[in-house]
């Protein structure tokens, strides 16, 4: 799992669960196709996910459930390039919390 400990700000535990959940750019601003990913870890008003590309702080990002189509809009707070040529993306949900509960827990294939 990719952990940074040097981020500040958290207020809440973020438990290591992998959920499968497809990213998409909510305002169509980029001619980015939705890709399906994971969690690298969650909590109720964040989570820190893998994609392909990198994305910039600010922007806003839809994180779709693959199983019952839930969706929740959030903000990129960090993009760090990972391993892979994956980048991880620190998101945070500010408008309500998210019942993680209605996504599939799941290991990424």
């Amino acid at each position: 799992m990719f952990f940074d400990r040097s981020l500040e700000g958290r207020h809440e535990k973020r438990l290591p669960f992998v959920v499968v959940v497809r990213l998409a750019d909510p305002q169509g601003q980029q001619a980015y196709v939705e890709e399906k990913t994971y969690s690298d870890n969650i909590s109720p008003h964040g989570a820190c996910v893998a994609s392909r590309r990198p994305w910039q702080p600010g922007e806003e990002v839809e994180v779709t459930s693959i199983t019952n189509a839930v969706k929740a809009c959030g903000k990129v707070v960090y993009c760090r390039h990972g391993k892979n040529g994956r980048y991880f993306l620190g998101l945070n949900f500010r408008e309500r919390p998210i019942r993680w509960s209605n996504f599939s827990y799941a290991g990424f294939p």
